[in-house]
């Protein structure tokens, strides 16, 4: 039983590990692209065309707030929407911004079924976010350009105060030309798929199917008495004839030093007292290895120095429910030995052989028990 719990649980495996693999592989599988930007709090340029002269904020918790805004601008519904226009796409793309360990630091990723359409999705939002940059910027400077412009015409006579201009132009310029540029610290990379969906597939699938088919034989054997046949088939005789008999072996003709000495060892446990023994067989059914049993009996008495072939006759009397088998016939029986293959015969065929030959004689009853290596017979 074991053997074909072993079986049946290998094929049970491999149809699950099929069926898993081909399930996941048709799911396709998620790969992800990331980016990694670092954003910087941006200066006020009024302040600097004011003449200011700290132009970047060095306070840490104001620049985790401007990140924190960032981030939630980048993962609101109108930039996704705005990014799936970009890319002619009519719904909108799905992107993941977390900010870093509350750092300046910012990821952007997609996960998509195809590498380079996740790509692509991230480069999409990196190149808008980094337009959208430009174009604040461009309006602080279209304001205060012309304004410092107009200062420096009207200070033509003054030429300190048209040099004091011209730096504040300048100084607005540079910040401004490094507020426009986003700083990209990677650009879009695809992750590491890790294992294949098939692959996961095929070992869920195979746990599954596997533990399923055990499950559903040791159900199927516990509601048909399979497993508990060796109980009952010993609780209701008088004895057991041992060891219990391979079916698989060799023919009849070709029997060796080995089937004698089983032929033996049954025999001398199912000897009787009478003058002229009857060993009546039965099988519990067609394929319990009654004729086996019997042959081997039969040798037994044939090779016993005491010559008993004489007296002792063994009657092969077939299954249970052959027309052959009369209660007469069990009545004539001095002993009578009821054969149950394991693992095969059920506790039902075993009940049923029991009353049948204890309703018609008053002889003893043994068991002998058989079994076949080979799991596919």
């Amino acid at each position: 039983m074991l053997s074909k719990l072993f079986v049946w649980a290998l094929v049970g495996l491999c149809i699950g590990a099929l069926a898993g693999g081909l399930a996941f592989a048709a799911m396709g599988q998620k790969v992800a692209a990331t980016a990694f930007l670092r954003l910087q709090d941006p200066t006020d340029l009024v302040a600097v065309a004011g003449g200011a002269r700290q132009v970047t904020p060095d306070n840490q918790d104001h620049t985790t707030q401007f990140v924190a805004g960032e981030v939630a601008y980048l993962s609101s519904d109108g930039f996704a929407r705005a990014v799936a226009r970009k890319m002619a796409k009519d719904e909108p793309v799905d992107l993941k911004v977390i900010q870093e360990n509350g750092s300046a630091v910012v990821s952007v990723s997609c996960s998509s079924s195809s590498g380079e359409e996740a790509r692509r999705t991230v480069q999409a939002a990196v190149d808008l976010y980094a337009q959208q940059l430009e174009q604040r910027v461009d309006r602080q400077v279209r304001t205060i350009l012309p304004t410092l412009a107009e200062w420096q015409s009207n200070a033509d006579a003054d030429d300190s105060r048209v040099q004091t201009i011209q730096r504040l132009r300048d100084s607005v310029q540079l910040q401004a030309d490094m507020m426009r540029n986003l700083l990209v610290m990677q650009p879009p990379a695809l992750s590491d798929p890790g294992v294949d969906p098939w692959v996961v597939g095929a070992v869920v699938g195979g746990l599954v199917g596997g533990s399923c088919v055990v499950a559903a034989l040791l159900l199927r054997w516990r509601r048909s008495g399979v497993g508990t046949v060796a109980r009952v088939v010993a609780g209701g005789a008088d004895g057991v004839l041992l060891p219990a008999v391979d079916l698989d072996m060799p023919p009849r003709d070709a029997w060796s030093v080995e089937q004698a000495r089983l032929a033996s060892t049954l025999y001398a446990i199912c000897r009787s007292d009478s003058a002229t023994p009857v060993i009546l067989v039965v099988g519990a059914s067609a394929s319990s290895g009654a004729s086996v049993v019997a042959g081997l009996l039969e040798l037994a008495v044939a090779q016993s120095p005491e010559r008993p072939a004489l007296t002792t006759r063994v009657v092969d009397g077939g299954a249970i429910g052959n027309a052959d088998l009369t209660p007469d016939l069990i009545e004539s029986a001095t002993t009578v030995v009821l054969v149950t293959r394991l693992a095969f015969d059920n506790a039902a065929t075993a009940e049923c052989g029991l009353n049948f030959t204890d309703a018609a004689r008053d002889v003893p009853l043994m068991a002998v028990f058989t079994y076949r290596r080979r799991i596919w017979a």
